[in-house]
């Protein structure tokens, strides 16, 4: 990638102009002064960032939002809108926009930002090109190719994480992009796979946050626990998308490959050298309170928290999401399925703490 190029979407001429004249000695820029010339351009241009205005003529800024994702995910984007509300904050979440800024916008910031972005899409670059010879991936699922392929690339995975050590030194903003950017584009470009799965890894790390704010984690606890949700089921690329997929039960033989999965994570993520807390996560965020989960079969207190945590917020994704066998449940319905199985499945004080949340209209299903 020599130059990044980035397309300004926005109907008002002087702040598409400003913020031209702003990343023109940077980047290639592009200009659209409404989404249909924005849909035409990123059909005809290799563009690597978006910023996207949400409030213009004709086609709205989350439908153009949708159109990019849907033409090429891996298209950074940012809003920058003077019109914002909380829904569509949501739903430049929802469709995985990298930030949300406001109008009138500081400089320094803007540019901190889209450099940032622009080193995630470098980053997804890299990552594509040592995930594109595991051609099992996607549909076989082969543990044994993926696991061998992050090991031989040792190399490159640690060159990858020096792209964010670069980038820390050159940004000045105080911002710079750490390990979790790196986890997150892994954690995309493996779920991208999958439609099923899709942005499951992004929402179960919204919902895990939401429970810490009310418990004693600390900031490294909690910036741990976001990596750990990225990399929670990453141990699935090593179970076949014929048991993933099935719409029928699985046999007693399926469902002990499936629950093999969280020791396969575990193996998966060595070449990575992540911190006991969050292999723990992954290892054991399938475990119950009253024992009867997997791998270990361990209960209550044994469990730890943040793996209850992640174990919570997960099933909370799965219930509200359609999967192959079901649509997605009603909130009355998960309210239901959350207390019956609390203090068996989930732990009953992270249930109540989540259900004021939804009772009271602070959490809304990303998905």
């Amino acid at each position: 990638m020599n130059q990044p190029s980035i397309l300004i979407v926005d109907d008002e001429i002087g702040p598409r102009e400003s913020l031209r004249m702003i990343l023109k000695p940077t980047y290639q820029v592009y200009t659209a002064e409404d989404g249909k010339k924005a849909i035409e351009i990123i059909h005809q241009q290799a563009i690597d960032l978006v910023t996207l205005d949400l409030r213009m003529p004709g086609i709205s800024g989350i439908e153009v939002l949708k159109a990019i994702k849907k033409h090429n995910s891996d298209i950074e984007v940012v809003i920058i809108t003077g019109y914002g509300t909380l829904k569509t904050a949501i739903d430049g979440i929802r469709w995985e926009a990298f930030d949300y800024i406001t109008k009138p916008f500081n400089v320094a910031e803007i540019i901190s930002v889209i450099k940032k972005a622009v080193e995630r899409r470098k980053l997804n670059v890299h990552l594509s090109n040592l995930l594109n010879n595991v051609q099992e991936l996607g549909i076989k699922r082969d543990f044994d190719v993926v696991k061998s392929t992050l090991q031989e690339n040792q190399p490159l995975i640690e060159k990858i994480r020096k792209i964010f050590n670069e980038n820390a030194k050159e940004n000045r903003s105080g911002n710079p992009i750490d390990f979790l950017e790196f986890i997150k584009v892994l954690s995309c470009t493996l779920e991208s796979k999958d439609p099923y799965t899709h942005g499951h890894s992004g929402r179960v790390s919204y919902y895990s946050n939401l429970i810490t704010e009310k418990l004693p984690f600390t900031k490294e606890e909690k910036n741990e626990l976001q990596i750990a949700t990225f990399l929670h089921d990453i141990g699935k690329v090593g179970v076949s998308n014929e048991y993933i997929f099935k719409e029928t039960a699985l046999t007693d033989k399926e469902w002990e490959i499936v629950k093999l999965h969280p020791i396969k994570g575990v193996d998966l993520i060595k070449p990575l050298n992540v911190s006991s807390f969050i292999i723990s996560v992954i290892r054991h965020h399938h475990e119950r309170m009253d024992g009867k989960g997997y791998p270990d079969g361990l209960k209550r207190d044994e469990i730890p928290l943040a793996a209850r945590v992640v174990g919570l917020a997960d099933a909370y994704d799965a219930m509200t999401t359609d999967r192959p066998y079901r649509i997605a449940l009603s909130k009355d319905a998960v309210i239901r399925e959350l207390r019956i199985n609390a203090g068996t499945q989930f732990d009953p004080k992270l249930v109540e703490i989540f259900l004021g949340f939804l009772e009271n209209g602070e959490l809304i299903a990303l998905s």
